[in-house]
């Protein structure tokens, strides 16, 4: 079901700033690891658990992030998760990060592959995200 689209919400938190109040530019990455995992779940067809489970793992591949403007603590930000293109031997995630005055704070993509968790060699998607991002 393309294109897919998932609304997650996550609070800066004070660990997360430096003193100026800022969001440390990294917690970006954990959030979009967060959203991504929660995409996915959304869609009812598993999780990187169940995945994970079944043999497959997903390592990331390239990312390419574009920061607009600052974070701050106790922000309420929005994320905006993407997949638009059918899962082949990789899935794309596009993603914008808003905050609650709908400012762009962040863009961008991560790529990540299916290999198989014994030979790390490159495999197919599971069938159900094949099936689902068509």
């Amino acid at each position: 079901m393309l294109p897919y689209h998932y609304k997650h919400h996550v609070r800066v938190r004070y660990a997360e700033t430096d003193k100026m109040g800022v969001c440390w530019h990294g917690n970006y990455l954990l959030y979009l690891e967060e959203a991504r995992g929660e995409a996915l779940r959304a869609t009812g067809h598993g999780s990187y658990a169940d995945m994970e489970a079944a043999g497959v793992m997903t390592p990331i591949v390239k990312i390419n992030l574009n920061y607009h403007h600052s974070a701050f603590y106790d922000d309420l930000l929005t994320i905006h998760v993407y997949v638009e293109e059918p899962v082949r031997s990789k899935i794309k995630f596009r993603y914008e990060v808003v905050n609650e005055a709908g400012e762009a704070i962040l863009d961008g993509i991560t790529e990540l592959a299916f290999i198989t968790a014994d030979t790390h060699q490159p495999c197919r998607p599971p069938l159900a995200l094949r099936t689902f991002f068509k």
